[in-house]
């Protein structure tokens, strides 16, 4: 008896057959119920955020690209379940700093194809990384100034700021808020912020440590 012979001879044994008709029953109920009771092919527009991938390390994103929408097709129950695995994304290998326009690119899930995409090309605004020292300044909130040692220090002392010189240039001076009336002891850290000239919070940097212990100094004419 030939290969083809032997498969189809197993395929027909009553036992097999009716476990393998039960479970394309049941993969036919699955997909109903997971498509909103039909099987039909239909369209749905979604909206995805860019990714942005293989960023240069010199380089740092000051205006993220826009959100794009994503007409995509197939069986309701296949959207119903791969729509939230969707996702769009721009390739920055090889970018300059400047500003530059790059095709989106969107992976297409099992059994779901894309439509279109809109807009399908998007533009970003880079700029060389740059990096700062700046001291950090201990900042005082609802403490008793009495309470709080003259001696106490901030550790490290200084800290580095990374991102684009466009906004780095904005930062005046960096502050940890020391909000707390308990002891203050080299286990406690506190967030370090980034301000510009009118105090107020400068965001898109990278702050090298983000926290800052205390420590308190003793003078040697105290000893």
């Amino acid at each position: 008896m030939s290969r083809i012979g032997k498969i189809w001879s197993f395929l027909t044994k009553p036992e097999v057959y009716w476990r393998l008709f039960s479970l394309a029953l049941a993969v036919i109920f699955w997909l109903l119920a997971t498509g909103g009771g039909t099987l039909a092919e239909t369209e749905r527009t979604v909206t995805l955020e860019v990714q942005v991938q293989n960023m240069p390390d010199q380089l740092v994103l000051v205006d993220p690209p826009e959100r794009v929408r994503v007409r995509i097709r197939g069986l309701a129950p296949l959207i119903n379940r791969g729509e939230g695995s969707l996702s769009a994304f721009i390739d920055l290998s090889g970018a300059e700093e400047g500003t530059e326009t790059y095709s989106v690119q969107v992976d297409e899930p099992l059994g779901i194809n894309i439509v279109s995409v809109t807009p399908q090309w998007v533009s970003v605004y880079t700029e060389d990384l740059a990096e700062s020292v700046f001291p950090v300044t201990l900042v005082f909130l609802g403490i008793d100034r009495s309470r709080a040692s003259a001696n106490i220090r901030p550790s490290p002392a200084v800290i580095t700021i990374r991102g684009a010189g466009s906004i780095l240039e904005e930062v005046d001076h960096v502050v940890a808020y020391i909000g707390t009336d308990r002891m203050l002891n080299e286990e406690m850290s506190f967030p370090v912020q980034a301000l510009d000239a009118q105090g107020r919070s400068v965001e898109g940097l990278e702050i090298d440590p983000p926290e800052i212990r205390v420590i308190e100094v003793v003078d040697e004419g105290e000893e």
